[in-house]
């Protein structure tokens, strides 16, 4: 096809929405090169972007709106045509199906999951005493203080003092969060046996008198911690969970023995362009030593893989039922993930949505997976919403690599191609950005309109980018 030139401001954008069309193509037989428009939205008023009549700068600004806006107006227009099409074929009262009447009841008990979850939230936000934003306190926390809470939050404060004495009863878990060059001391026992530490730097913990099973620390820097005698042993189960630390310290004394360690996850080696709250060990005594290994997600636990080479093949084997508690611990990972996304808490949002992918892909293990897919239709979708918060991180290459992953699980994903656009444009590589985009074009639904005008908006920009770039501007 032979395409005579004309003038930028007489010609249509050019259909890079059929994905069929080479980059090649953009060329006359001649060699010459086709003029591609540089109105980038088909609207006109104040809501037209072009870039004959934008600077720099706001042209930018307006793309990247536009890139927070699309997978909103997306998900609405999807939403809204999936319940007027139920609505209408009574999908709403009736199971079609045996597998659909599974779906419903599954979605069910995940929506009365989730009111448990939401109340036991409440209830422990409701019972939690917090000591927040104090600078140069030194506070012994008692009865009195505390009353009748047995949940204690530290928040916020710096180069302070406090102490859990042995005579508080009842208490129930302890959370410190950003706090910066505090020393606690816990003397008291805890009915879950765990405590909590996130975003804290120069932290020292003294855990005396009463055992702690499960010490959980996210993203800190420079904590120390120091077990009493004999507070620290092997063969109790005893585990300190970290991931994304650096400079970690801790300290103990078993049967006469000395015992320390200190863990960085960036020394241990950190793998791949994974995220730091995603680097994930275990400290714990093996062997009279305290021992730091890299830590690997199994169904819903976390092991070391010295662990799991002790396990027999029949106890390492995933069952039916675990497989189902497997799917819908997914789909409430997936949940939180949905809802960090939407509070912007986008690198929270990545760690459900890995979660959800690791908790589903065991649960689908050695499963038939459904036609044209190559797994549970909750991985491509988990893929999909990760590369959704990479993009809002400006973390353009791995938002790439999870879109290819999800469109490699489901090649029909609309936004598995769609992001694979957004994420090429980001990156300045118009020509591959195109027939991403055309492709989700050509396999979105003609009645999402709200889609398929974010579709053309997304193509409209790649073209004036591609023909900017030609040019040399």
């Amino acid at each position: 096809l032979v395409l005579p030139p004309l003038p930028t401001t007489q010609l249509p954008h050019l259909p890079y929405a059929q994905p069929s069309r080479t980059m090649a193509e953009l060329t006359t037989n001649d060699g010459e090169e086709v003029p591609v428009i540089e109105d980038v939205t088909p609207s006109t008023g104040s809501g037209a972007i072009r870039r004959d009549g934008t600077n720099q700068g706001e042209y930018y600004n307006k793309w990247d709106k536009f890139v927070e806006d699309s997978d909103k107006a997306i998900e609405e227009e999807e939403t809204k045509a999936e319940a007027e099409s139920n609505e209408a074929l009574g999908k709403n009262k009736y199971a079609s199906s045996e597998a659909e009447k599974k779906d419903k009841e599954t979605n069910a008990a995940l929506k009365e999951a989730k009111k448990v979850w939401d109340k036991r939230a409440a209830l422990e936000e409701a019972a939690k005493f917090e000591v927040a934003d104090e600078t140069d306190a030194n506070v012994v926390l008692e009865h009195t203080a505390l009353g009748g809470k047995r949940v204690v939050l530290f928040k916020n404060c710096t180069n302070s003092t406090y102490e859990l004495p042995a005579e508080l009863q009842g208490m129930i878990k302890i959370f410190v969060e950003g706090c910066t060059g505090c020393t606690i001391t816990v003397k008291c026992k805890l009915v879950t046996s765990h405590l909590e530490v996130s975003h804290c730097e120069s932290l020292t913990l003294n855990l005396e008198e009463v055992m702690l099973h499960t010490v959980q620390l996210d993203l800190t820097d420079g904590v120390t911690l120091r077990f009493g005698e004999n507070l620290l042993v092997e063969g109790e189960g005893q585990k300190i969970y970290h991931a994304g630390v650096k400079n970690m310290d801790v300290f103990g004394h078993s049967a006469g023995r000395h015992l320390s360690a200190h863990a960085d996850y960036i020394a241990d080696g950190v793998e791949g362009t994974e995220l730091a709250e995603e680097q994930h060990f275990i400290t714990q005594v093996v062997q009279d030593e305290l021992v730091t290994e890299r830590a690997l997600k199994v169904g819903n636990r976390w092991a070391t893989q010295r662990e799991l080479d002790l396990e027999s093949v029949a106890a390492a084997s995933v069952t039916q039922r675990e497989r189902e508690e497997l799917a819908a611990e997914a789909e409430r990972s997936k949940l939180m993930g949905n809802q960090s996304f939407a509070a912007g808490e986008y690198a929270q949002a990545a760690v459900h949505y890995t979660m959800a992918i690791d908790q589903a892909g065991t649960a689908a293990a050695g499963q038939e997976p459904e036609a044209g897919t190559t797994d549970t239709p909750l991985v491509p979708i988990c893929y999909s919403n990760r590369a959704a918060c990479f993009l809002k991180l400006g973390q353009h290459e791995r938002a790439l690599e999870d879109a290819d992953c999800c469109i490699k699980h489901n090649p029909a994903f609309v936004k598995g191609h769609f992001r694979r656009g957004l994420s090429l444009h980001a990156m300045k590589r118009y020509p591959e950005a195109l027939p991403s985009l055309g492709r989700a074009l050509e396999l979105e639904v003609p009645k999402n309109k709200a889609s398929i005008k974010q579709i053309n908006d997304a193509i409209r920009f790649a073209e004036a980018k591609f023909a900017a770039a030609k040019r040399g501007n």
